[in-house]
Formats: C-alpha cells, sequence, structure tokens
C-alpha cells in the first residue's frame, strides 16, 4: 500500500503571528484564515507550500491536551529550497530569524542546509540538495 504525507498540523500559539512567519519569511501561500466570530482572533489557517499543507490552529482551545508538553519539541520538519543562501537571507531580511545552526553549511551527505526555528519552537531544516536527487528524488 502506497502512501504520502501531505500536510502538516500544526498548533501554536498565535495564529495570525505563526502565519506571517510561514507567508512572509517562507513564502508559503494563505489559502484560507479562518476565526470563530467577526474581529475574534484567528483559529484556523491554512496555507500551501507547492503540494504541501501546513495547518495552524490555535493551542488555546486544546490546553489540556498540552498540559505537560513545550510545543515544537520533538519534531523536525525539512523544507527543500532551490537556492538555500537566498533562502537565508530573505530570512535574515524579514528579521523573523531564529535559528538554531547559523549559517547555511555542506553537509557530507551533500546537502546544504540550515536549521530554522518558527515562533512556536518548530523547527525546519532548510536545505538544498545537491545530489542531483539522490536523497530527494
Amino acid at each position: 500500500m502506497a502512501a504520502s504525507v501531505t500536510s502538516v498540523f500544526l498548533y501554536v500559539k498565535d495564529v495570525r503571528r505563526s502565519l506571517e512567519f510561514y507567508n512572509e519569511v517562507v513564502g508559503a501561500e494563505i489559502v484560507q484564515v479562518h476565526a470563530e466570530q467577526e474581529n475574534a482572533p484567528y483559529s484556523l489557517a491554512i496555507l500551501r507550500l507547492d503540494s504541501f499543507v501546513i495547518m495552524l490552529h490555535a493551542q488555546e482551545a486544546h490546553a489540556e491536551e498540552f498540559a505537560d508538553t513545550r510545543l515544537g519539541v520533538g519534531i523536525h520538519l525539512q523544507l527543500q529550497v532551490d537556492d538555500v543562501d537566498a533562502f537565508y537571507q530573505n530570512c535574515l531580511d524579514q528579521g523573523a530569524m531564529l535559528s538554531v545552526s547559523g549559517e547555511p553549511a555542506d553537509q557530507e551527505w551533500g546537502w546544504r542546509e540550515f536549521a530554522l526555528r518558527d515562533p512556536d519552537g518548530f523547527v525546519w531544516s532548510v536545505y538544498q540538495d545537491n545530489t542531483e536527487g539522490q536523497w530527494t528524488g
């Protein structure tokens, strides 16, 4: 049976702040934004990166489930880009750089990458595959 990962659902402290991060820094397209009532804080935002969907949901509504946990811990996501250095510079230009690894570095397996932490602590490896698809093709 074949399966593929199509989306991620992230519980965040502030949907609007995370929406801005993923839209402005990461470049994800905003697909939908929801609020429980007019002028209320966003309760859900849906963004698209190519064919991958990022869904941001307010953690507050599920506070009981998160009583003994910290957001972002235990998950590490990967984002492939064409030019990791240009993406890194964009992060710096947006003023939202929350790096956990420093500048992009060449890895022995052929990727050039750096790690980026979003406002809620979710870590993304942002990488450029220089192996001609050996690892991601």
